[in-house]
């Protein structure tokens, strides 16, 4: 298990499984960079960690927002010299959970943006930082609902939305790999949180395990795979 002190960015960490993937990464002592596209969502979420006695950076970022996420890079550059794993955490649901043959063009597109192109972008703005901290680490949260093996109804924007970012995890796995950055897709399982549902199965720690062993406990040459707890995930 690594022990060293990372620095780890986590978008979407003001509520849900990000939140609990920033409480457990500061427990084991890495320096962990909360962002949320709210302030004063992203404020609170800090505060909180700060009465465990959990010190955590907050970093506001939109990654629906080309202009937020260059901006957030930006800041990043200025008061750190590395990055050694980003966690692309940040997604929304659709609002229509039905079939995709009445799903609206509005929910697929919004779920491409957050869930898909905001992680694209977000790692290429942080190219620098990630390789000035190699052997460096991004990892994108995705679903067994991305699976095109496995895929079934329902859930359209956000079921193609991540199999889009797992084809992109492919792409940029490909690309970083001789730039000494892993580049892999994760799922956390279905986790009860508010976007999970109070019916799924794992808690909000469990699913948060599930994403920091890869920090943890996986390989840094690892790469350009689709992890669940247990193994794999056909793509």
């Amino acid at each position: 298990m690594s022990t060293s002190s990372q620095t780890i960015l986590v978008t979407g960490g003001n509520k849900g499984i990000g939140f609990e993937i920033c409480r457990q990464l500061a427990r084991l002592g890495h320096h962990v960079i909360l962002s949320a596209r709210s302030a004063e969502r992203g404020e609170t979420a800090v505060a909180a960690l700060a009465k465990e006695k959990l010190e955590v950076e907050f970093l506001l970022l939109d990654t629906s927002d080309e202009s937020s996420i260059r901006e957030a890079a930006s800041t990043l550059a200025e008061n750190h010299q590395a990055l050694h794993a980003l966690i692309n955490n940040a997604a929304i649901l659709d609002v229509w959970q039905g079939s995709i043959v009445e799903a609206g063009a509005a929910g697929i597109r919004d779920c491409f943006v957050t869930n898909t192109l905001g992680p694209i972008l977000l790692t290429q703005a942080l190219l620098p930082l990630l390789e000035a901290g190699r052997p460096s680490r991004v990892i994108n949260v995705s679903s067994q609902l991305g699976s095109v093996e496995n895929m079934t109804d329902g859930w359209a924007g956000y079921g193609i939305s991540k199999a889009a970012l797992n084809a992109a995890t492919r792409k940029l796995a490909q690309a970083l790999k001789p730039r000494g950055i892993s580049v892999n897709a994760a799922s956390p399982g279905w986790v009860r949180t508010d976007m999970g549902g109070q019916s799924a199965p794992l808690p909000v720690e469990q699913g948060a395990a599930n994403i920091v062993r890869l920090i943890t406990d996986v390989p840094s040459t690892l790469t350009d795979r689709f992890l669940e707890a247990n193994g794999e995930i056909p793509w």
